[in-house]
Protein backbone atom coordinates (compact mmCIF):
# COMPACT_ATOMS: atom_id res chain seq x y z
CA UNK A 1 0.00 0.00 0.00
CA UNK A 2 2.51 2.65 1.19
CA UNK A 3 5.01 1.67 -1.50
CA UNK A 4 2.40 2.08 -4.23
CA UNK A 5 1.37 5.50 -2.89
CA UNK A 6 5.00 6.59 -2.64
CA UNK A 7 5.77 5.51 -6.18
CA UNK A 8 2.59 7.07 -7.59
CA UNK A 9 3.45 10.47 -6.07
CA UNK A 10 6.78 10.69 -7.85
CA UNK A 11 7.14 13.52 -10.35
CA UNK A 12 9.77 14.09 -13.02
CA UNK A 13 12.73 16.14 -11.84
CA UNK A 14 11.85 18.75 -14.45
CA UNK A 15 8.42 19.28 -12.88
CA UNK A 16 9.86 19.47 -9.38
CA UNK A 17 12.34 22.13 -10.48
CA UNK A 18 9.57 24.10 -12.19
CA UNK A 19 7.37 24.09 -9.08
CA UNK A 20 10.33 25.07 -6.88
CA UNK A 21 11.16 27.99 -9.18
CA UNK A 22 7.56 29.20 -9.23
CA UNK A 23 7.18 29.06 -5.45
CA UNK A 24 10.53 30.79 -4.97
CA UNK A 25 9.38 33.81 -6.99
CA UNK A 26 5.64 33.94 -6.37
CA UNK A 27 6.05 36.59 -3.65
CA UNK A 28 7.88 38.86 -6.09
CA UNK A 29 5.06 38.43 -8.60
CA UNK A 30 2.52 39.20 -5.87
CA UNK A 31 4.38 42.43 -5.08
CA UNK A 32 4.07 43.50 -8.71
CA UNK A 33 0.34 42.75 -8.62
CA UNK A 34 -0.03 44.71 -5.38
CA UNK A 35 1.72 47.72 -6.94
CA UNK A 36 -0.59 47.62 -9.95
CA UNK A 37 -3.65 47.36 -7.72
CA UNK A 38 -2.51 50.44 -5.79
CA UNK A 39 -2.12 52.34 -9.07
CA UNK A 40 -5.57 51.23 -10.24
CA UNK A 41 -7.13 52.44 -6.99
CA UNK A 42 -5.41 55.82 -7.36
CA UNK A 43 -6.62 55.99 -10.96
CA UNK A 44 -10.18 55.21 -9.92
CA UNK A 45 -10.11 57.78 -7.12
CA UNK A 46 -8.91 60.44 -9.54
CA UNK A 47 -11.74 59.66 -11.95
CA UNK A 48 -14.37 59.71 -9.16
CA UNK A 49 -13.15 63.11 -8.00
CA UNK A 50 -13.45 64.44 -11.53
CA UNK A 51 -9.75 64.94 -12.09
CA UNK A 52 -7.67 64.17 -15.13
CA UNK A 53 -7.54 60.39 -15.60
CA UNK A 54 -4.19 58.89 -14.62
CA UNK A 55 -2.53 56.73 -17.24
CA UNK A 56 -1.48 53.45 -15.70
CA UNK A 57 2.32 53.23 -16.00
CA UNK A 58 3.90 49.84 -16.69
CA UNK A 59 6.00 48.19 -13.96
CA UNK A 60 9.74 48.76 -13.80
CA UNK A 61 11.22 47.03 -16.85
CA UNK A 62 14.37 46.01 -14.98
CA UNK A 63 12.48 44.49 -12.06
CA UNK A 64 9.98 42.67 -14.25
CA UNK A 65 12.70 41.56 -16.66
CA UNK A 66 14.90 40.06 -13.97
CA UNK A 67 11.88 38.22 -12.57
CA UNK A 68 11.03 36.79 -16.00
CA UNK A 69 14.64 35.79 -16.61
CA UNK A 70 14.49 33.79 -13.38
CA UNK A 71 11.14 32.17 -14.20
CA UNK A 72 11.62 31.80 -17.97
CA UNK A 73 8.70 29.93 -19.56
CA UNK A 74 7.08 29.46 -16.13
CA UNK A 75 6.32 33.18 -15.65
CA UNK A 76 2.67 32.89 -16.74
CA UNK A 77 2.10 29.99 -14.33
CA UNK A 78 3.71 32.05 -11.56
CA UNK A 79 1.44 34.99 -12.47
CA UNK A 80 -1.64 32.77 -12.27
CA UNK A 81 -0.45 31.38 -8.93
CA UNK A 82 0.03 34.88 -7.52
CA UNK A 83 -3.39 35.93 -8.86
CA UNK A 84 -5.00 32.89 -7.21
CA UNK A 85 -3.40 33.80 -3.90
CA UNK A 86 -4.77 37.33 -4.25
CA UNK A 87 -8.27 36.02 -4.93
CA UNK A 88 -8.08 33.93 -1.76
CA UNK A 89 -6.90 36.98 0.15
CA UNK A 90 -9.87 39.01 -1.12
CA UNK A 91 -12.25 36.21 -0.18
CA UNK A 92 -10.90 36.25 3.36
CA UNK A 93 -11.39 40.02 3.52
CA UNK A 94 -14.90 39.55 2.20
CA UNK A 95 -15.67 37.14 5.03
CA UNK A 96 -13.98 39.23 7.71
CA UNK A 97 -15.17 42.70 6.78
CA UNK A 98 -18.55 41.95 5.25
CA UNK A 99 -20.88 44.98 5.14
CA UNK A 100 -18.21 47.20 6.76
CA UNK A 101 -17.67 49.54 3.82
CA UNK A 102 -20.34 50.27 1.19
CA UNK A 103 -22.11 46.97 1.80
CA UNK A 104 -20.76 43.54 1.09
CA UNK A 105 -17.40 43.39 -0.66
CA UNK A 106 -17.83 41.19 -3.70
CA UNK A 107 -14.64 39.16 -4.08
CA UNK A 108 -15.22 38.49 -7.76
CA UNK A 109 -16.84 41.74 -8.93
CA UNK A 110 -15.64 44.61 -6.76
CA UNK A 111 -12.53 43.07 -5.28
CA UNK A 112 -10.55 45.48 -3.11
CA UNK A 113 -11.39 49.17 -3.37
CA UNK A 114 -13.81 48.50 -6.21
CA UNK A 115 -11.08 47.04 -8.43
CA UNK A 116 -12.03 43.65 -9.94
CA UNK A 117 -9.82 41.03 -8.41
CA UNK A 118 -8.57 39.76 -11.78
CA UNK A 119 -7.72 43.25 -13.12
CA UNK A 120 -4.13 43.54 -11.78
CA UNK A 121 -3.08 40.20 -13.28
CA UNK A 122 -4.62 41.15 -16.64
CA UNK A 123 -2.84 44.51 -16.57
CA UNK A 124 0.48 42.90 -15.64
CA UNK A 125 0.21 40.33 -18.42
CA UNK A 126 -0.63 43.06 -20.94
CA UNK A 127 2.27 45.21 -19.72
CA UNK A 128 4.79 42.38 -19.94
CA UNK A 129 3.71 41.26 -23.41
CA UNK A 130 2.81 44.59 -25.04
CA UNK A 131 4.15 47.64 -23.19
CA UNK A 132 7.48 46.19 -22.02
CA UNK A 133 7.89 43.50 -24.70
CA UNK A 134 9.54 41.18 -22.16
CA UNK A 135 8.03 37.85 -23.13
CA UNK A 136 10.92 35.44 -23.84
CA UNK A 137 13.43 38.10 -22.77
CA UNK A 138 15.53 35.26 -21.38
CA UNK A 139 16.21 34.16 -24.97
CA UNK A 140 17.73 37.48 -26.05
CA UNK A 141 21.39 37.03 -26.97
CA UNK A 142 23.83 39.27 -25.08
CA UNK A 143 25.87 41.82 -26.99
CA UNK A 144 29.10 40.33 -25.59
CA UNK A 145 29.90 36.88 -24.31
CA UNK A 146 32.28 36.12 -21.46
CA UNK A 147 35.38 35.85 -23.65
CA UNK A 148 34.62 39.16 -25.37
CA UNK A 149 34.11 40.89 -22.03
CA UNK A 150 37.46 39.55 -20.78
CA UNK A 151 39.17 40.82 -23.93
CA UNK A 152 37.49 44.22 -24.18
CA UNK A 153 37.85 45.05 -20.47
CA UNK A 154 41.24 43.36 -19.99
CA UNK A 155 39.88 41.27 -17.15
CA UNK A 156 41.42 38.18 -15.54
CA UNK A 157 39.37 35.01 -15.61
CA UNK A 158 37.33 34.66 -12.47
CA UNK A 159 34.32 36.06 -10.60
CA UNK A 160 34.83 39.58 -11.97
CA UNK A 161 33.57 38.40 -15.37
CA UNK A 162 30.24 37.38 -13.82
CA UNK A 163 29.83 40.88 -12.40
CA UNK A 164 30.04 42.44 -15.86
CA UNK A 165 27.76 39.80 -17.35
CA UNK A 166 25.18 40.81 -14.74
CA UNK A 167 25.81 44.48 -15.56
CA UNK A 168 25.20 43.74 -19.23
CA UNK A 169 21.93 41.90 -18.50
CA UNK A 170 20.60 44.80 -16.47
CA UNK A 171 21.72 47.38 -19.03
CA UNK A 172 20.04 45.46 -21.88
CA UNK A 173 16.79 45.22 -19.93
CA UNK A 174 16.82 48.98 -19.38
CA UNK A 175 17.98 49.70 -22.95
CA UNK A 176 16.26 47.18 -25.22
CA UNK A 177 17.22 49.15 -28.32
CA UNK A 178 20.80 49.79 -27.24
CA UNK A 179 23.73 48.86 -29.45
CA UNK A 180 26.78 46.73 -28.76
CA UNK A 181 28.97 49.84 -28.72
CA UNK A 182 26.73 51.59 -26.19
CA UNK A 183 26.73 48.50 -24.00
CA UNK A 184 30.53 48.28 -24.20
CA UNK A 185 30.82 51.94 -23.22
CA UNK A 186 28.58 51.28 -20.19
CA UNK A 187 30.68 48.31 -19.07
CA UNK A 188 33.89 50.33 -19.42
CA UNK A 189 32.36 53.06 -17.26
CA UNK A 190 31.35 50.49 -14.64
CA UNK A 191 34.91 49.14 -14.67
CA UNK A 192 36.32 52.64 -14.05
CA UNK A 193 33.88 53.11 -11.17
CA UNK A 194 34.88 49.82 -9.58
CA UNK A 195 38.58 50.59 -9.97
CA UNK A 196 37.99 53.90 -8.21
CA UNK A 197 36.15 52.09 -5.43
CA UNK A 198 39.11 49.71 -5.08
CA UNK A 199 41.54 52.64 -4.93
CA UNK A 200 39.47 54.30 -2.22
CA UNK A 201 39.36 51.03 -0.28
CA UNK A 202 43.13 50.62 -0.57
CA UNK A 203 43.70 54.19 0.65
CA UNK A 204 41.48 53.52 3.66
CA UNK A 205 43.45 50.37 4.46
CA UNK A 206 46.74 52.26 4.21
CA UNK A 207 45.49 54.82 6.72
CA UNK A 208 44.46 52.00 9.04
CA UNK A 209 47.87 50.37 8.66
CA UNK A 210 49.65 53.60 9.52
CA UNK A 211 47.48 54.08 12.60
CA UNK A 212 48.30 50.57 13.78
CA UNK A 213 52.03 51.15 13.26
CA UNK A 214 51.99 54.35 15.31
CA UNK A 215 50.34 52.45 18.16
CA UNK A 216 53.57 50.48 18.67
CA UNK A 217 53.20 47.28 16.63
CA UNK A 218 56.75 45.97 16.33
CA UNK A 219 58.73 42.83 15.70
CA UNK A 220 61.63 41.36 17.67
CA UNK A 221 64.23 43.85 16.39
CA UNK A 222 62.21 46.84 17.55
CA UNK A 223 61.20 47.99 14.06
CA UNK A 224 57.57 48.35 13.02
CA UNK A 225 56.16 45.07 11.78
CA UNK A 226 54.21 45.07 8.50
CA UNK A 227 50.53 44.53 9.12
CA UNK A 228 49.22 41.36 7.53
CA UNK A 229 45.89 41.46 5.74
CA UNK A 230 44.62 41.06 2.26
CA UNK A 231 41.21 42.53 1.49
CA UNK A 232 42.32 44.37 -1.62
CA UNK A 233 40.81 44.99 -5.01
CA UNK A 234 40.34 41.31 -5.85
CA UNK A 235 38.39 40.65 -2.65
CA UNK A 236 36.25 43.75 -3.26
CA UNK A 237 35.34 42.47 -6.72
CA UNK A 238 34.39 39.05 -5.28
CA UNK A 239 32.19 40.74 -2.69
CA UNK A 240 30.50 42.93 -5.29
CA UNK A 241 29.89 39.91 -7.53
CA UNK A 242 28.11 38.07 -4.71
CA UNK A 243 26.08 41.16 -3.84
CA UNK A 244 24.83 41.87 -7.34
CA UNK A 245 23.84 38.23 -7.87
CA UNK A 246 21.95 38.31 -4.57
CA UNK A 247 20.18 41.53 -5.61
CA UNK A 248 19.16 39.92 -8.91
CA UNK A 249 17.56 37.01 -7.07
CA UNK A 250 15.57 39.36 -4.77
CA UNK A 251 14.43 42.44 -6.76
CA UNK A 252 16.19 46.05 -8.73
Amino acid sequence: GFVHIKESLKFPTRDIQAVTTILRHVDEMSELLSGIRTQLMAQQKQEVEGGTPIKLPPPCRLRAGLLLRSLKEHWVTCLLTAASLEIRSVERLNTQYEDEVNGTIDATTNGIGGIPVERPSLELYRAVVSDLDLDECWRVRPHLNGKEIIKELSLPKGPAVGVYIDDQIQWMLLNPNGTREECMSHLQERKREREQECDNTAEGENVGDQNEVTMGVSNSDGNPSPVSGSTGCEEAIKHYSKKIRSDNMVTD
